[in-house]
């Protein structure tokens, strides 16, 4: 950045031009001087606007003192600073030129790191994006699975009620065979029974007259019992067939049936290894998930430490630069202390 020199010469002259055309009452600052001279560094500018200020009373205790007299003690300060003044416009220039090259490095680090950042940021939202899209398919099948487990258990559930049904009517079956079985049994105990009593009746009332036709009463009497007898068993040989054919036949479903439930079995345990094996990749998903969040916070966690560290040497870089400042301003107020300790001896 170019600028013009504020030569003690110029701010003198500055000066004395502001004092001339300011009414009384008005005040003029630094800026001031600096914009008549046009430019120059404020480190400069301000000793000497106050070794102007030191040297007034000297032009009121003694105002023949010519203006060109103050100008040559202008022109010796300047030949006494000139040297100082190079070198404070020189490292001006340099702190100006570091500021500039450190926010140079700074900016490109920081957009270094931000594309970085960025490239990381959305490489993780698409890794996001397949991870929601796995796990919302892993979840429709989990929903899928759990419906048939839920279709297969209530598939089970009807098959126990139909076993439970048909051992219901097996018993009934069997409960009424029984019930026919006693029956006959007791028809034939009450049929022998009635025989027994018609033939010891008919003896008594026919024993005198008619042995004849007792004996044929008798005959024909005993081979009715044997036919009711031989109707009897055959009833009850065909009633055993039923029971035992139909008990074959429920055995034969009840055997089906649990055949069928083991199957069932087997397939809804299937399911379940299937819905376990599914969550355990389902979790192990969701914890590479986590693992990647917490690497690229680490990794934004070191880009902000490396900003932290690179504002600090640039505070550092500025802080070292005012202090040199400081120690500038210094020398020039002893030089004018000695300038203004020279002219009372002259005096």
């Amino acid at each position: 950045m170019s600028m013009k020199k504020a030569t003690p010469k110029a701010v003198f002259e500055a000066c004395q031009q502001l004092s001339l055309s300011m009414e009384e009452g008005e005040s003029w600052n630094r800026d001031d001087v600096r914009h008549l001279v046009g430019g120059g560094s404020y480190a400069v500018i301000d000793p000497l606007i106050k070794a102007w200020r030191n040297l007034q009373p000297v032009r009121e205790v003694a105002p023949s003192i010519p203006s060109e007299l103050l100008i040559q003690v202008a022109s010796l300060l300047e030949q006494q600073v000139s040297g100082y003044i190079a070198e404070v416009e020189q490292r001006d220039e340099q702190r100006e030129f570091f500021f500039r090259q450190a926010g140079e490095e700074l900016a490109s680090n920081l957009q270094a790191v931000e594309d970085a950042l960025t490239s990381d940021l959305e490489l993780a939202q698409q890794a996001k994006h397949e991870l929601d899209a796995e796990c919302s398919r892993l979840e429709a099948e989990l929903s899928l699975s759990q419906q048939e487990g839920y279709g297969l258990a209530l598939k089970l559930e009807l098959m126990e009620k139909e076993l439970v049904q048909a051992n219901q009517r097996l018993s009934s079956e069997k409960e009424r065979y029984d019930r026919i079985i006693d029956q006959a049994n007791k028809d034939k105990e009450s049929l022998q029974v009635r025989l027994s009593e018609q033939n010891v009746q008919a003896i008594a009332d026919c024993k005198l007259d008619y042995q004849q036709q007792l004996a044929a009463q008798k005959s024909q009497l005993l081979n009715a019992a044997e036919l009711s007898e031989n109707r009897l068993m055959r009833l009850l040989d065909q009633a055993r067939v039923e029971m035992k054919e139909l008990q074959q036949s429920c055995e034969g479903k009840l055997d089906a049936g649990s055949r069928q439930q083991q199957q069932d079995k087997a397939g809804l345990n299937k399911q379940k290894l299937e819905i376990n094996v599914l969550e355990s990749e389902l979790k192990l998903l969701k914890q590479g998930v986590e693992q990647q969040v917490l690497e690229h916070e680490s990794l934004l966690l070191l880009a902000n430490n490396e900003v932290t560290a690179l504002r600090d040497q640039l505070l550092q870089q500025r802080s070292q630069g005012v202090q040199e400042d400081k120690s500038d301003l210094q020398a020039i107020k002893d030089s004018i202390l000695t300038l203004q300790n020279q002219l009372q001896q002259r005096k």
